[in-house]
């Protein structure tokens, strides 16, 4: 199980209980654990900010390589998965009703790396191969003058990425809290999702809307405030949608907004991670506890623990 140091009891009066929660209350135990240990995750998840950092930088500098996107990914990978176990960590720890300092739930995730990148390649993997299938089909559309192959690969590979995405979507968590291994810890994260896909999915969907309706308001809010300031080199509002949204390239006369933009969109993509991430973890959590009892177990196991 998860270990904890440097641990105090914390005031849980507005933290959400080791119970089943309904999707109001994840959705408000997630906002509430993030406001109130703001600090904390703002700390961890600075290093998934250096992680967009080192993937833009060097696809700036490799911009005319074919391997510029692979690269920049590879290199930055670890940053953002020990970010995200880091969070993952603190999150578990408050949610049990302690303290963490970020130093030891980033300590707690780097000792489970390889296993957490192993499991993050066969995530990826899921994700990406159907898609360069599909891609790489668009071929037949030239030579052939039939949609038929994208079509029937989009069909077959778009409902596969999304079933396994969300039936892998606790494999941070059971290899951090529950230390499986390898591919052993994406088969727990399957049982756990077995039988309620759908409403999983649905969970996912509200989390991940909330987390980037908040990074989107925030970035388009500092756009137009630079627009209606005339500091934006003559970039439109729809130019500014383009980038942000469609992740296209800033059409910009000015140098300063440009980074001002590029910067704001990486500190922002930052401070919405914990979201994501609190709220999936309270998510598995609700699972573990629907299916196996889990607070009248870890109860048992601790009576000091608050639920």
């Amino acid at each position: 199980m998860l270990e904890t140091t440097d641990i105090t009891q914390v005031d849980n009066n507005e933290m959400p209980k080791l119970r089943p929660l309904g999707v109001g209350e994840l959705l408000d135990g997630t906002f509430s654990i993030y406001r109130r240990n703001f600090k904390l995750f703002i700390g961890i998840a600075s290093l998934y900010f250096v992680a967009n950092l080192i993937e833009y930088s060097i696809k700036g500098i490799l911009a005319n390589s074919n391997l510029s996107k692979l690269i920049a990914g590879i290199t930055a990978t670890p940053f953002a998965v020990l970010s995200m176990g880091g969070i993952v960590v603190a999150a578990t720890t408050i949610y049990l009703g302690n303290e963490i300092k970020s130093g030891d739930a980033l300590s707690q995730t780097f000792k489970r790396m390889w296993t957490l990148l192993y499991c993050y390649i066969l995530y990826r993997l899921v994700i990406v191969v159907p898609l360069i299938l599909i891609t790489l089909s668009m071929g037949t559309v030239i030579s052939s003058g039939s949609w038929a192959l994208p079509i029937l690969l989009a069909a077959i590979g778009i409902p596969f990425i999304i079933y396994f995405c969300v039936r892998w979507i606790f494999y941070v968590e059971t290899i951090l809290i529950e230390k499986y291994t390898g591919s052993a810890a994406l088969g727990r994260s399957g049982e756990l999702v077995q039988e309620n896909w759908w409403k999983v999915l649905g969970i996912i969907i509200l989390i991940l809307i909330s987390s980037i309706a908040i990074r989107y308001i925030f970035e388009s809010s500092i756009g137009m405030i630079l627009i209606i300031a005339n500091l934006s080199g003559g970039t439109d509002f729809m130019s500014l949608i383009n980038s942000s949204i469609l992740n296209k390239v800033l059409d910009t006369g000015s140098y300063p907004f440009y980074v001002i933009m590029i910067c704001s969109q990486m500190l922002l993509k930052s401070l919405v991670l914990p979201i994501w991430v609190i709220g999936v973890v309270l998510l598995y959590f609700d699972r573990r506890v629907r299916k196996e009892g889990y607070d009248i177990e870890i109860t048992a196991n601790d009576p000091e623990i608050i639920i």
